[in-house]
């Protein structure tokens, strides 16, 4: 959330419920929220760090509103994290681990099947993917949040690509223990 709010305020100087404003603007269509609490609170670090300052304007009827700003650290730190590579997405451990440890508990657990783990990712996956399609047609064309449930539907399927060479591998290690199984009675 750091470097987000950093990013906001790139586009200038606002107040916390501003920068709730312009993020909603953003993302909300793809689901993504924040709570405004999470934005002052991150507007707290960030000016304990020294990143952001504020000022005070008088809101006349209203209470006075603290107008923060970048400090050039903020920028140099927004610069820095834009300029880093992003991290490479991997395949979630949590469903590696469960498919495997199911594979290795298979005669301790004969209830417990490697396909019910597939199975059931998948069809969260696909769960995922008709809501995105629900979303993609609330979401402007070429917005951000446009991009970001397109991103998540390309991962998503990359998931699903992944479970079926999952599913092949699991059904090629069965038939060759089955026949190894049939050549050593």
């Amino acid at each position: 959330m750091k470097h987000v709010v950093l990013g906001l305020l790139a586009a200038g100087p606002a107040h916390g419920y501003e920068l709730r404003r312009r993020y909603d603007e953003l993302f909300a269509d793809a689901g993504v929220e924040v709570n405004i609490g999470q934005i002052y609170v991150t507007l707290g670090r960030l000016e304990r760090d020294g990143l952001v300052a504020h000022t005070t304007e008088s809101g006349g009827d209203r209470r006075d509103r603290k107008v923060y700003r970048l400090t050039e650290a903020g920028t140099t730190v927004l610069r820095d994290w834009l300029s880093a590579p992003s991290d490479t997405p991997l395949v979630k451990p949590d469903v590696l681990l469960r498919l495997v440890t199911a594979r290795l508990a298979a005669q301790l657990l004969p209830d417990v099947d490697p396909r019910t783990v597939i199975n059931g990712h998948r069809q969260r996956c696909l769960e995922a993917l008709r809501e995105l399609d629900h979303q993609a047609a609330r979401t402007a064309t070429g917005s951000v949040s446009g991009l970001l449930v397109q991103a998540t539907a390309l991962h998503l399927q990359a998931e699903l690509r992944w479970l079926e060479a999952c599913q092949q591998q699991l059904t090629e290690i069965e038939l060759k223990t089955s026949w190894k199984g049939e050549g050593d009675e």
